[in-house]
């Protein structure tokens, strides 16, 4: 009887963000990939369906401008979406899953809390709104 090859967790620090193909420098953070069915029990005819909750890009304040350039652009022209791919590595740094964020744009830029008190590195966020996600394979292929 052959055995089930051993399959380990990813680790969730082998990542990286993409905005239309070209990296997004720096990433060290990314929270609220959540997708809710909108299901309410006891189940009520006519429910709205849920919202998506913003997605969160952290990295440590640089030189790098892409998060506040962004910011800009989108402040200029609402309209402005781009695409956004969530990498998921696994420990050979091969992609293994891909989060397609489909027409991401701006909602709120946030700076570093500063305090003299600390030795803290400072980071700066970027939330995200879109339109929808669509887990896919290395390349391409929709789950």
């Amino acid at each position: 009887m052959p055995t089930a090859q051993r399959q380990d967790p990813l680790p969730a620090f082998r990542f990286r963000v993409e905005k239309e193909g070209l990296p997004i420098r720096q990433v060290t953070g990314v929270t609220g990939l959540v997708l809710e069915s909108g299901l309410s029990f006891p189940a009520t005819p006519g429910t709205v369906p849920p919202s998506n909750p913003n997605i969160v890009l952290q990295r440590g304040v640089t030189d790098g401008t892409e998060f506040w350039d962004w910011v800009q652009m989108t402040r200029k022209d609402y309209s402005l979406r781009y695409d956004i791919r969530i990498v998921l590595m696994d420990a050979d740094g091969n992609d293994v899953i891909v989060w397609h964020v489909v027409k991401a744009y701006p909602v709120r830029w946030s700076g570093p809390d500063l305090f003299a008190d600390t030795n803290a590195v400072a980071f700066e966020t970027l939330e995200l709104g879109y339109d929808h996600i669509v887990w896919e394979l290395p390349d391409g292929t929709p789950v």
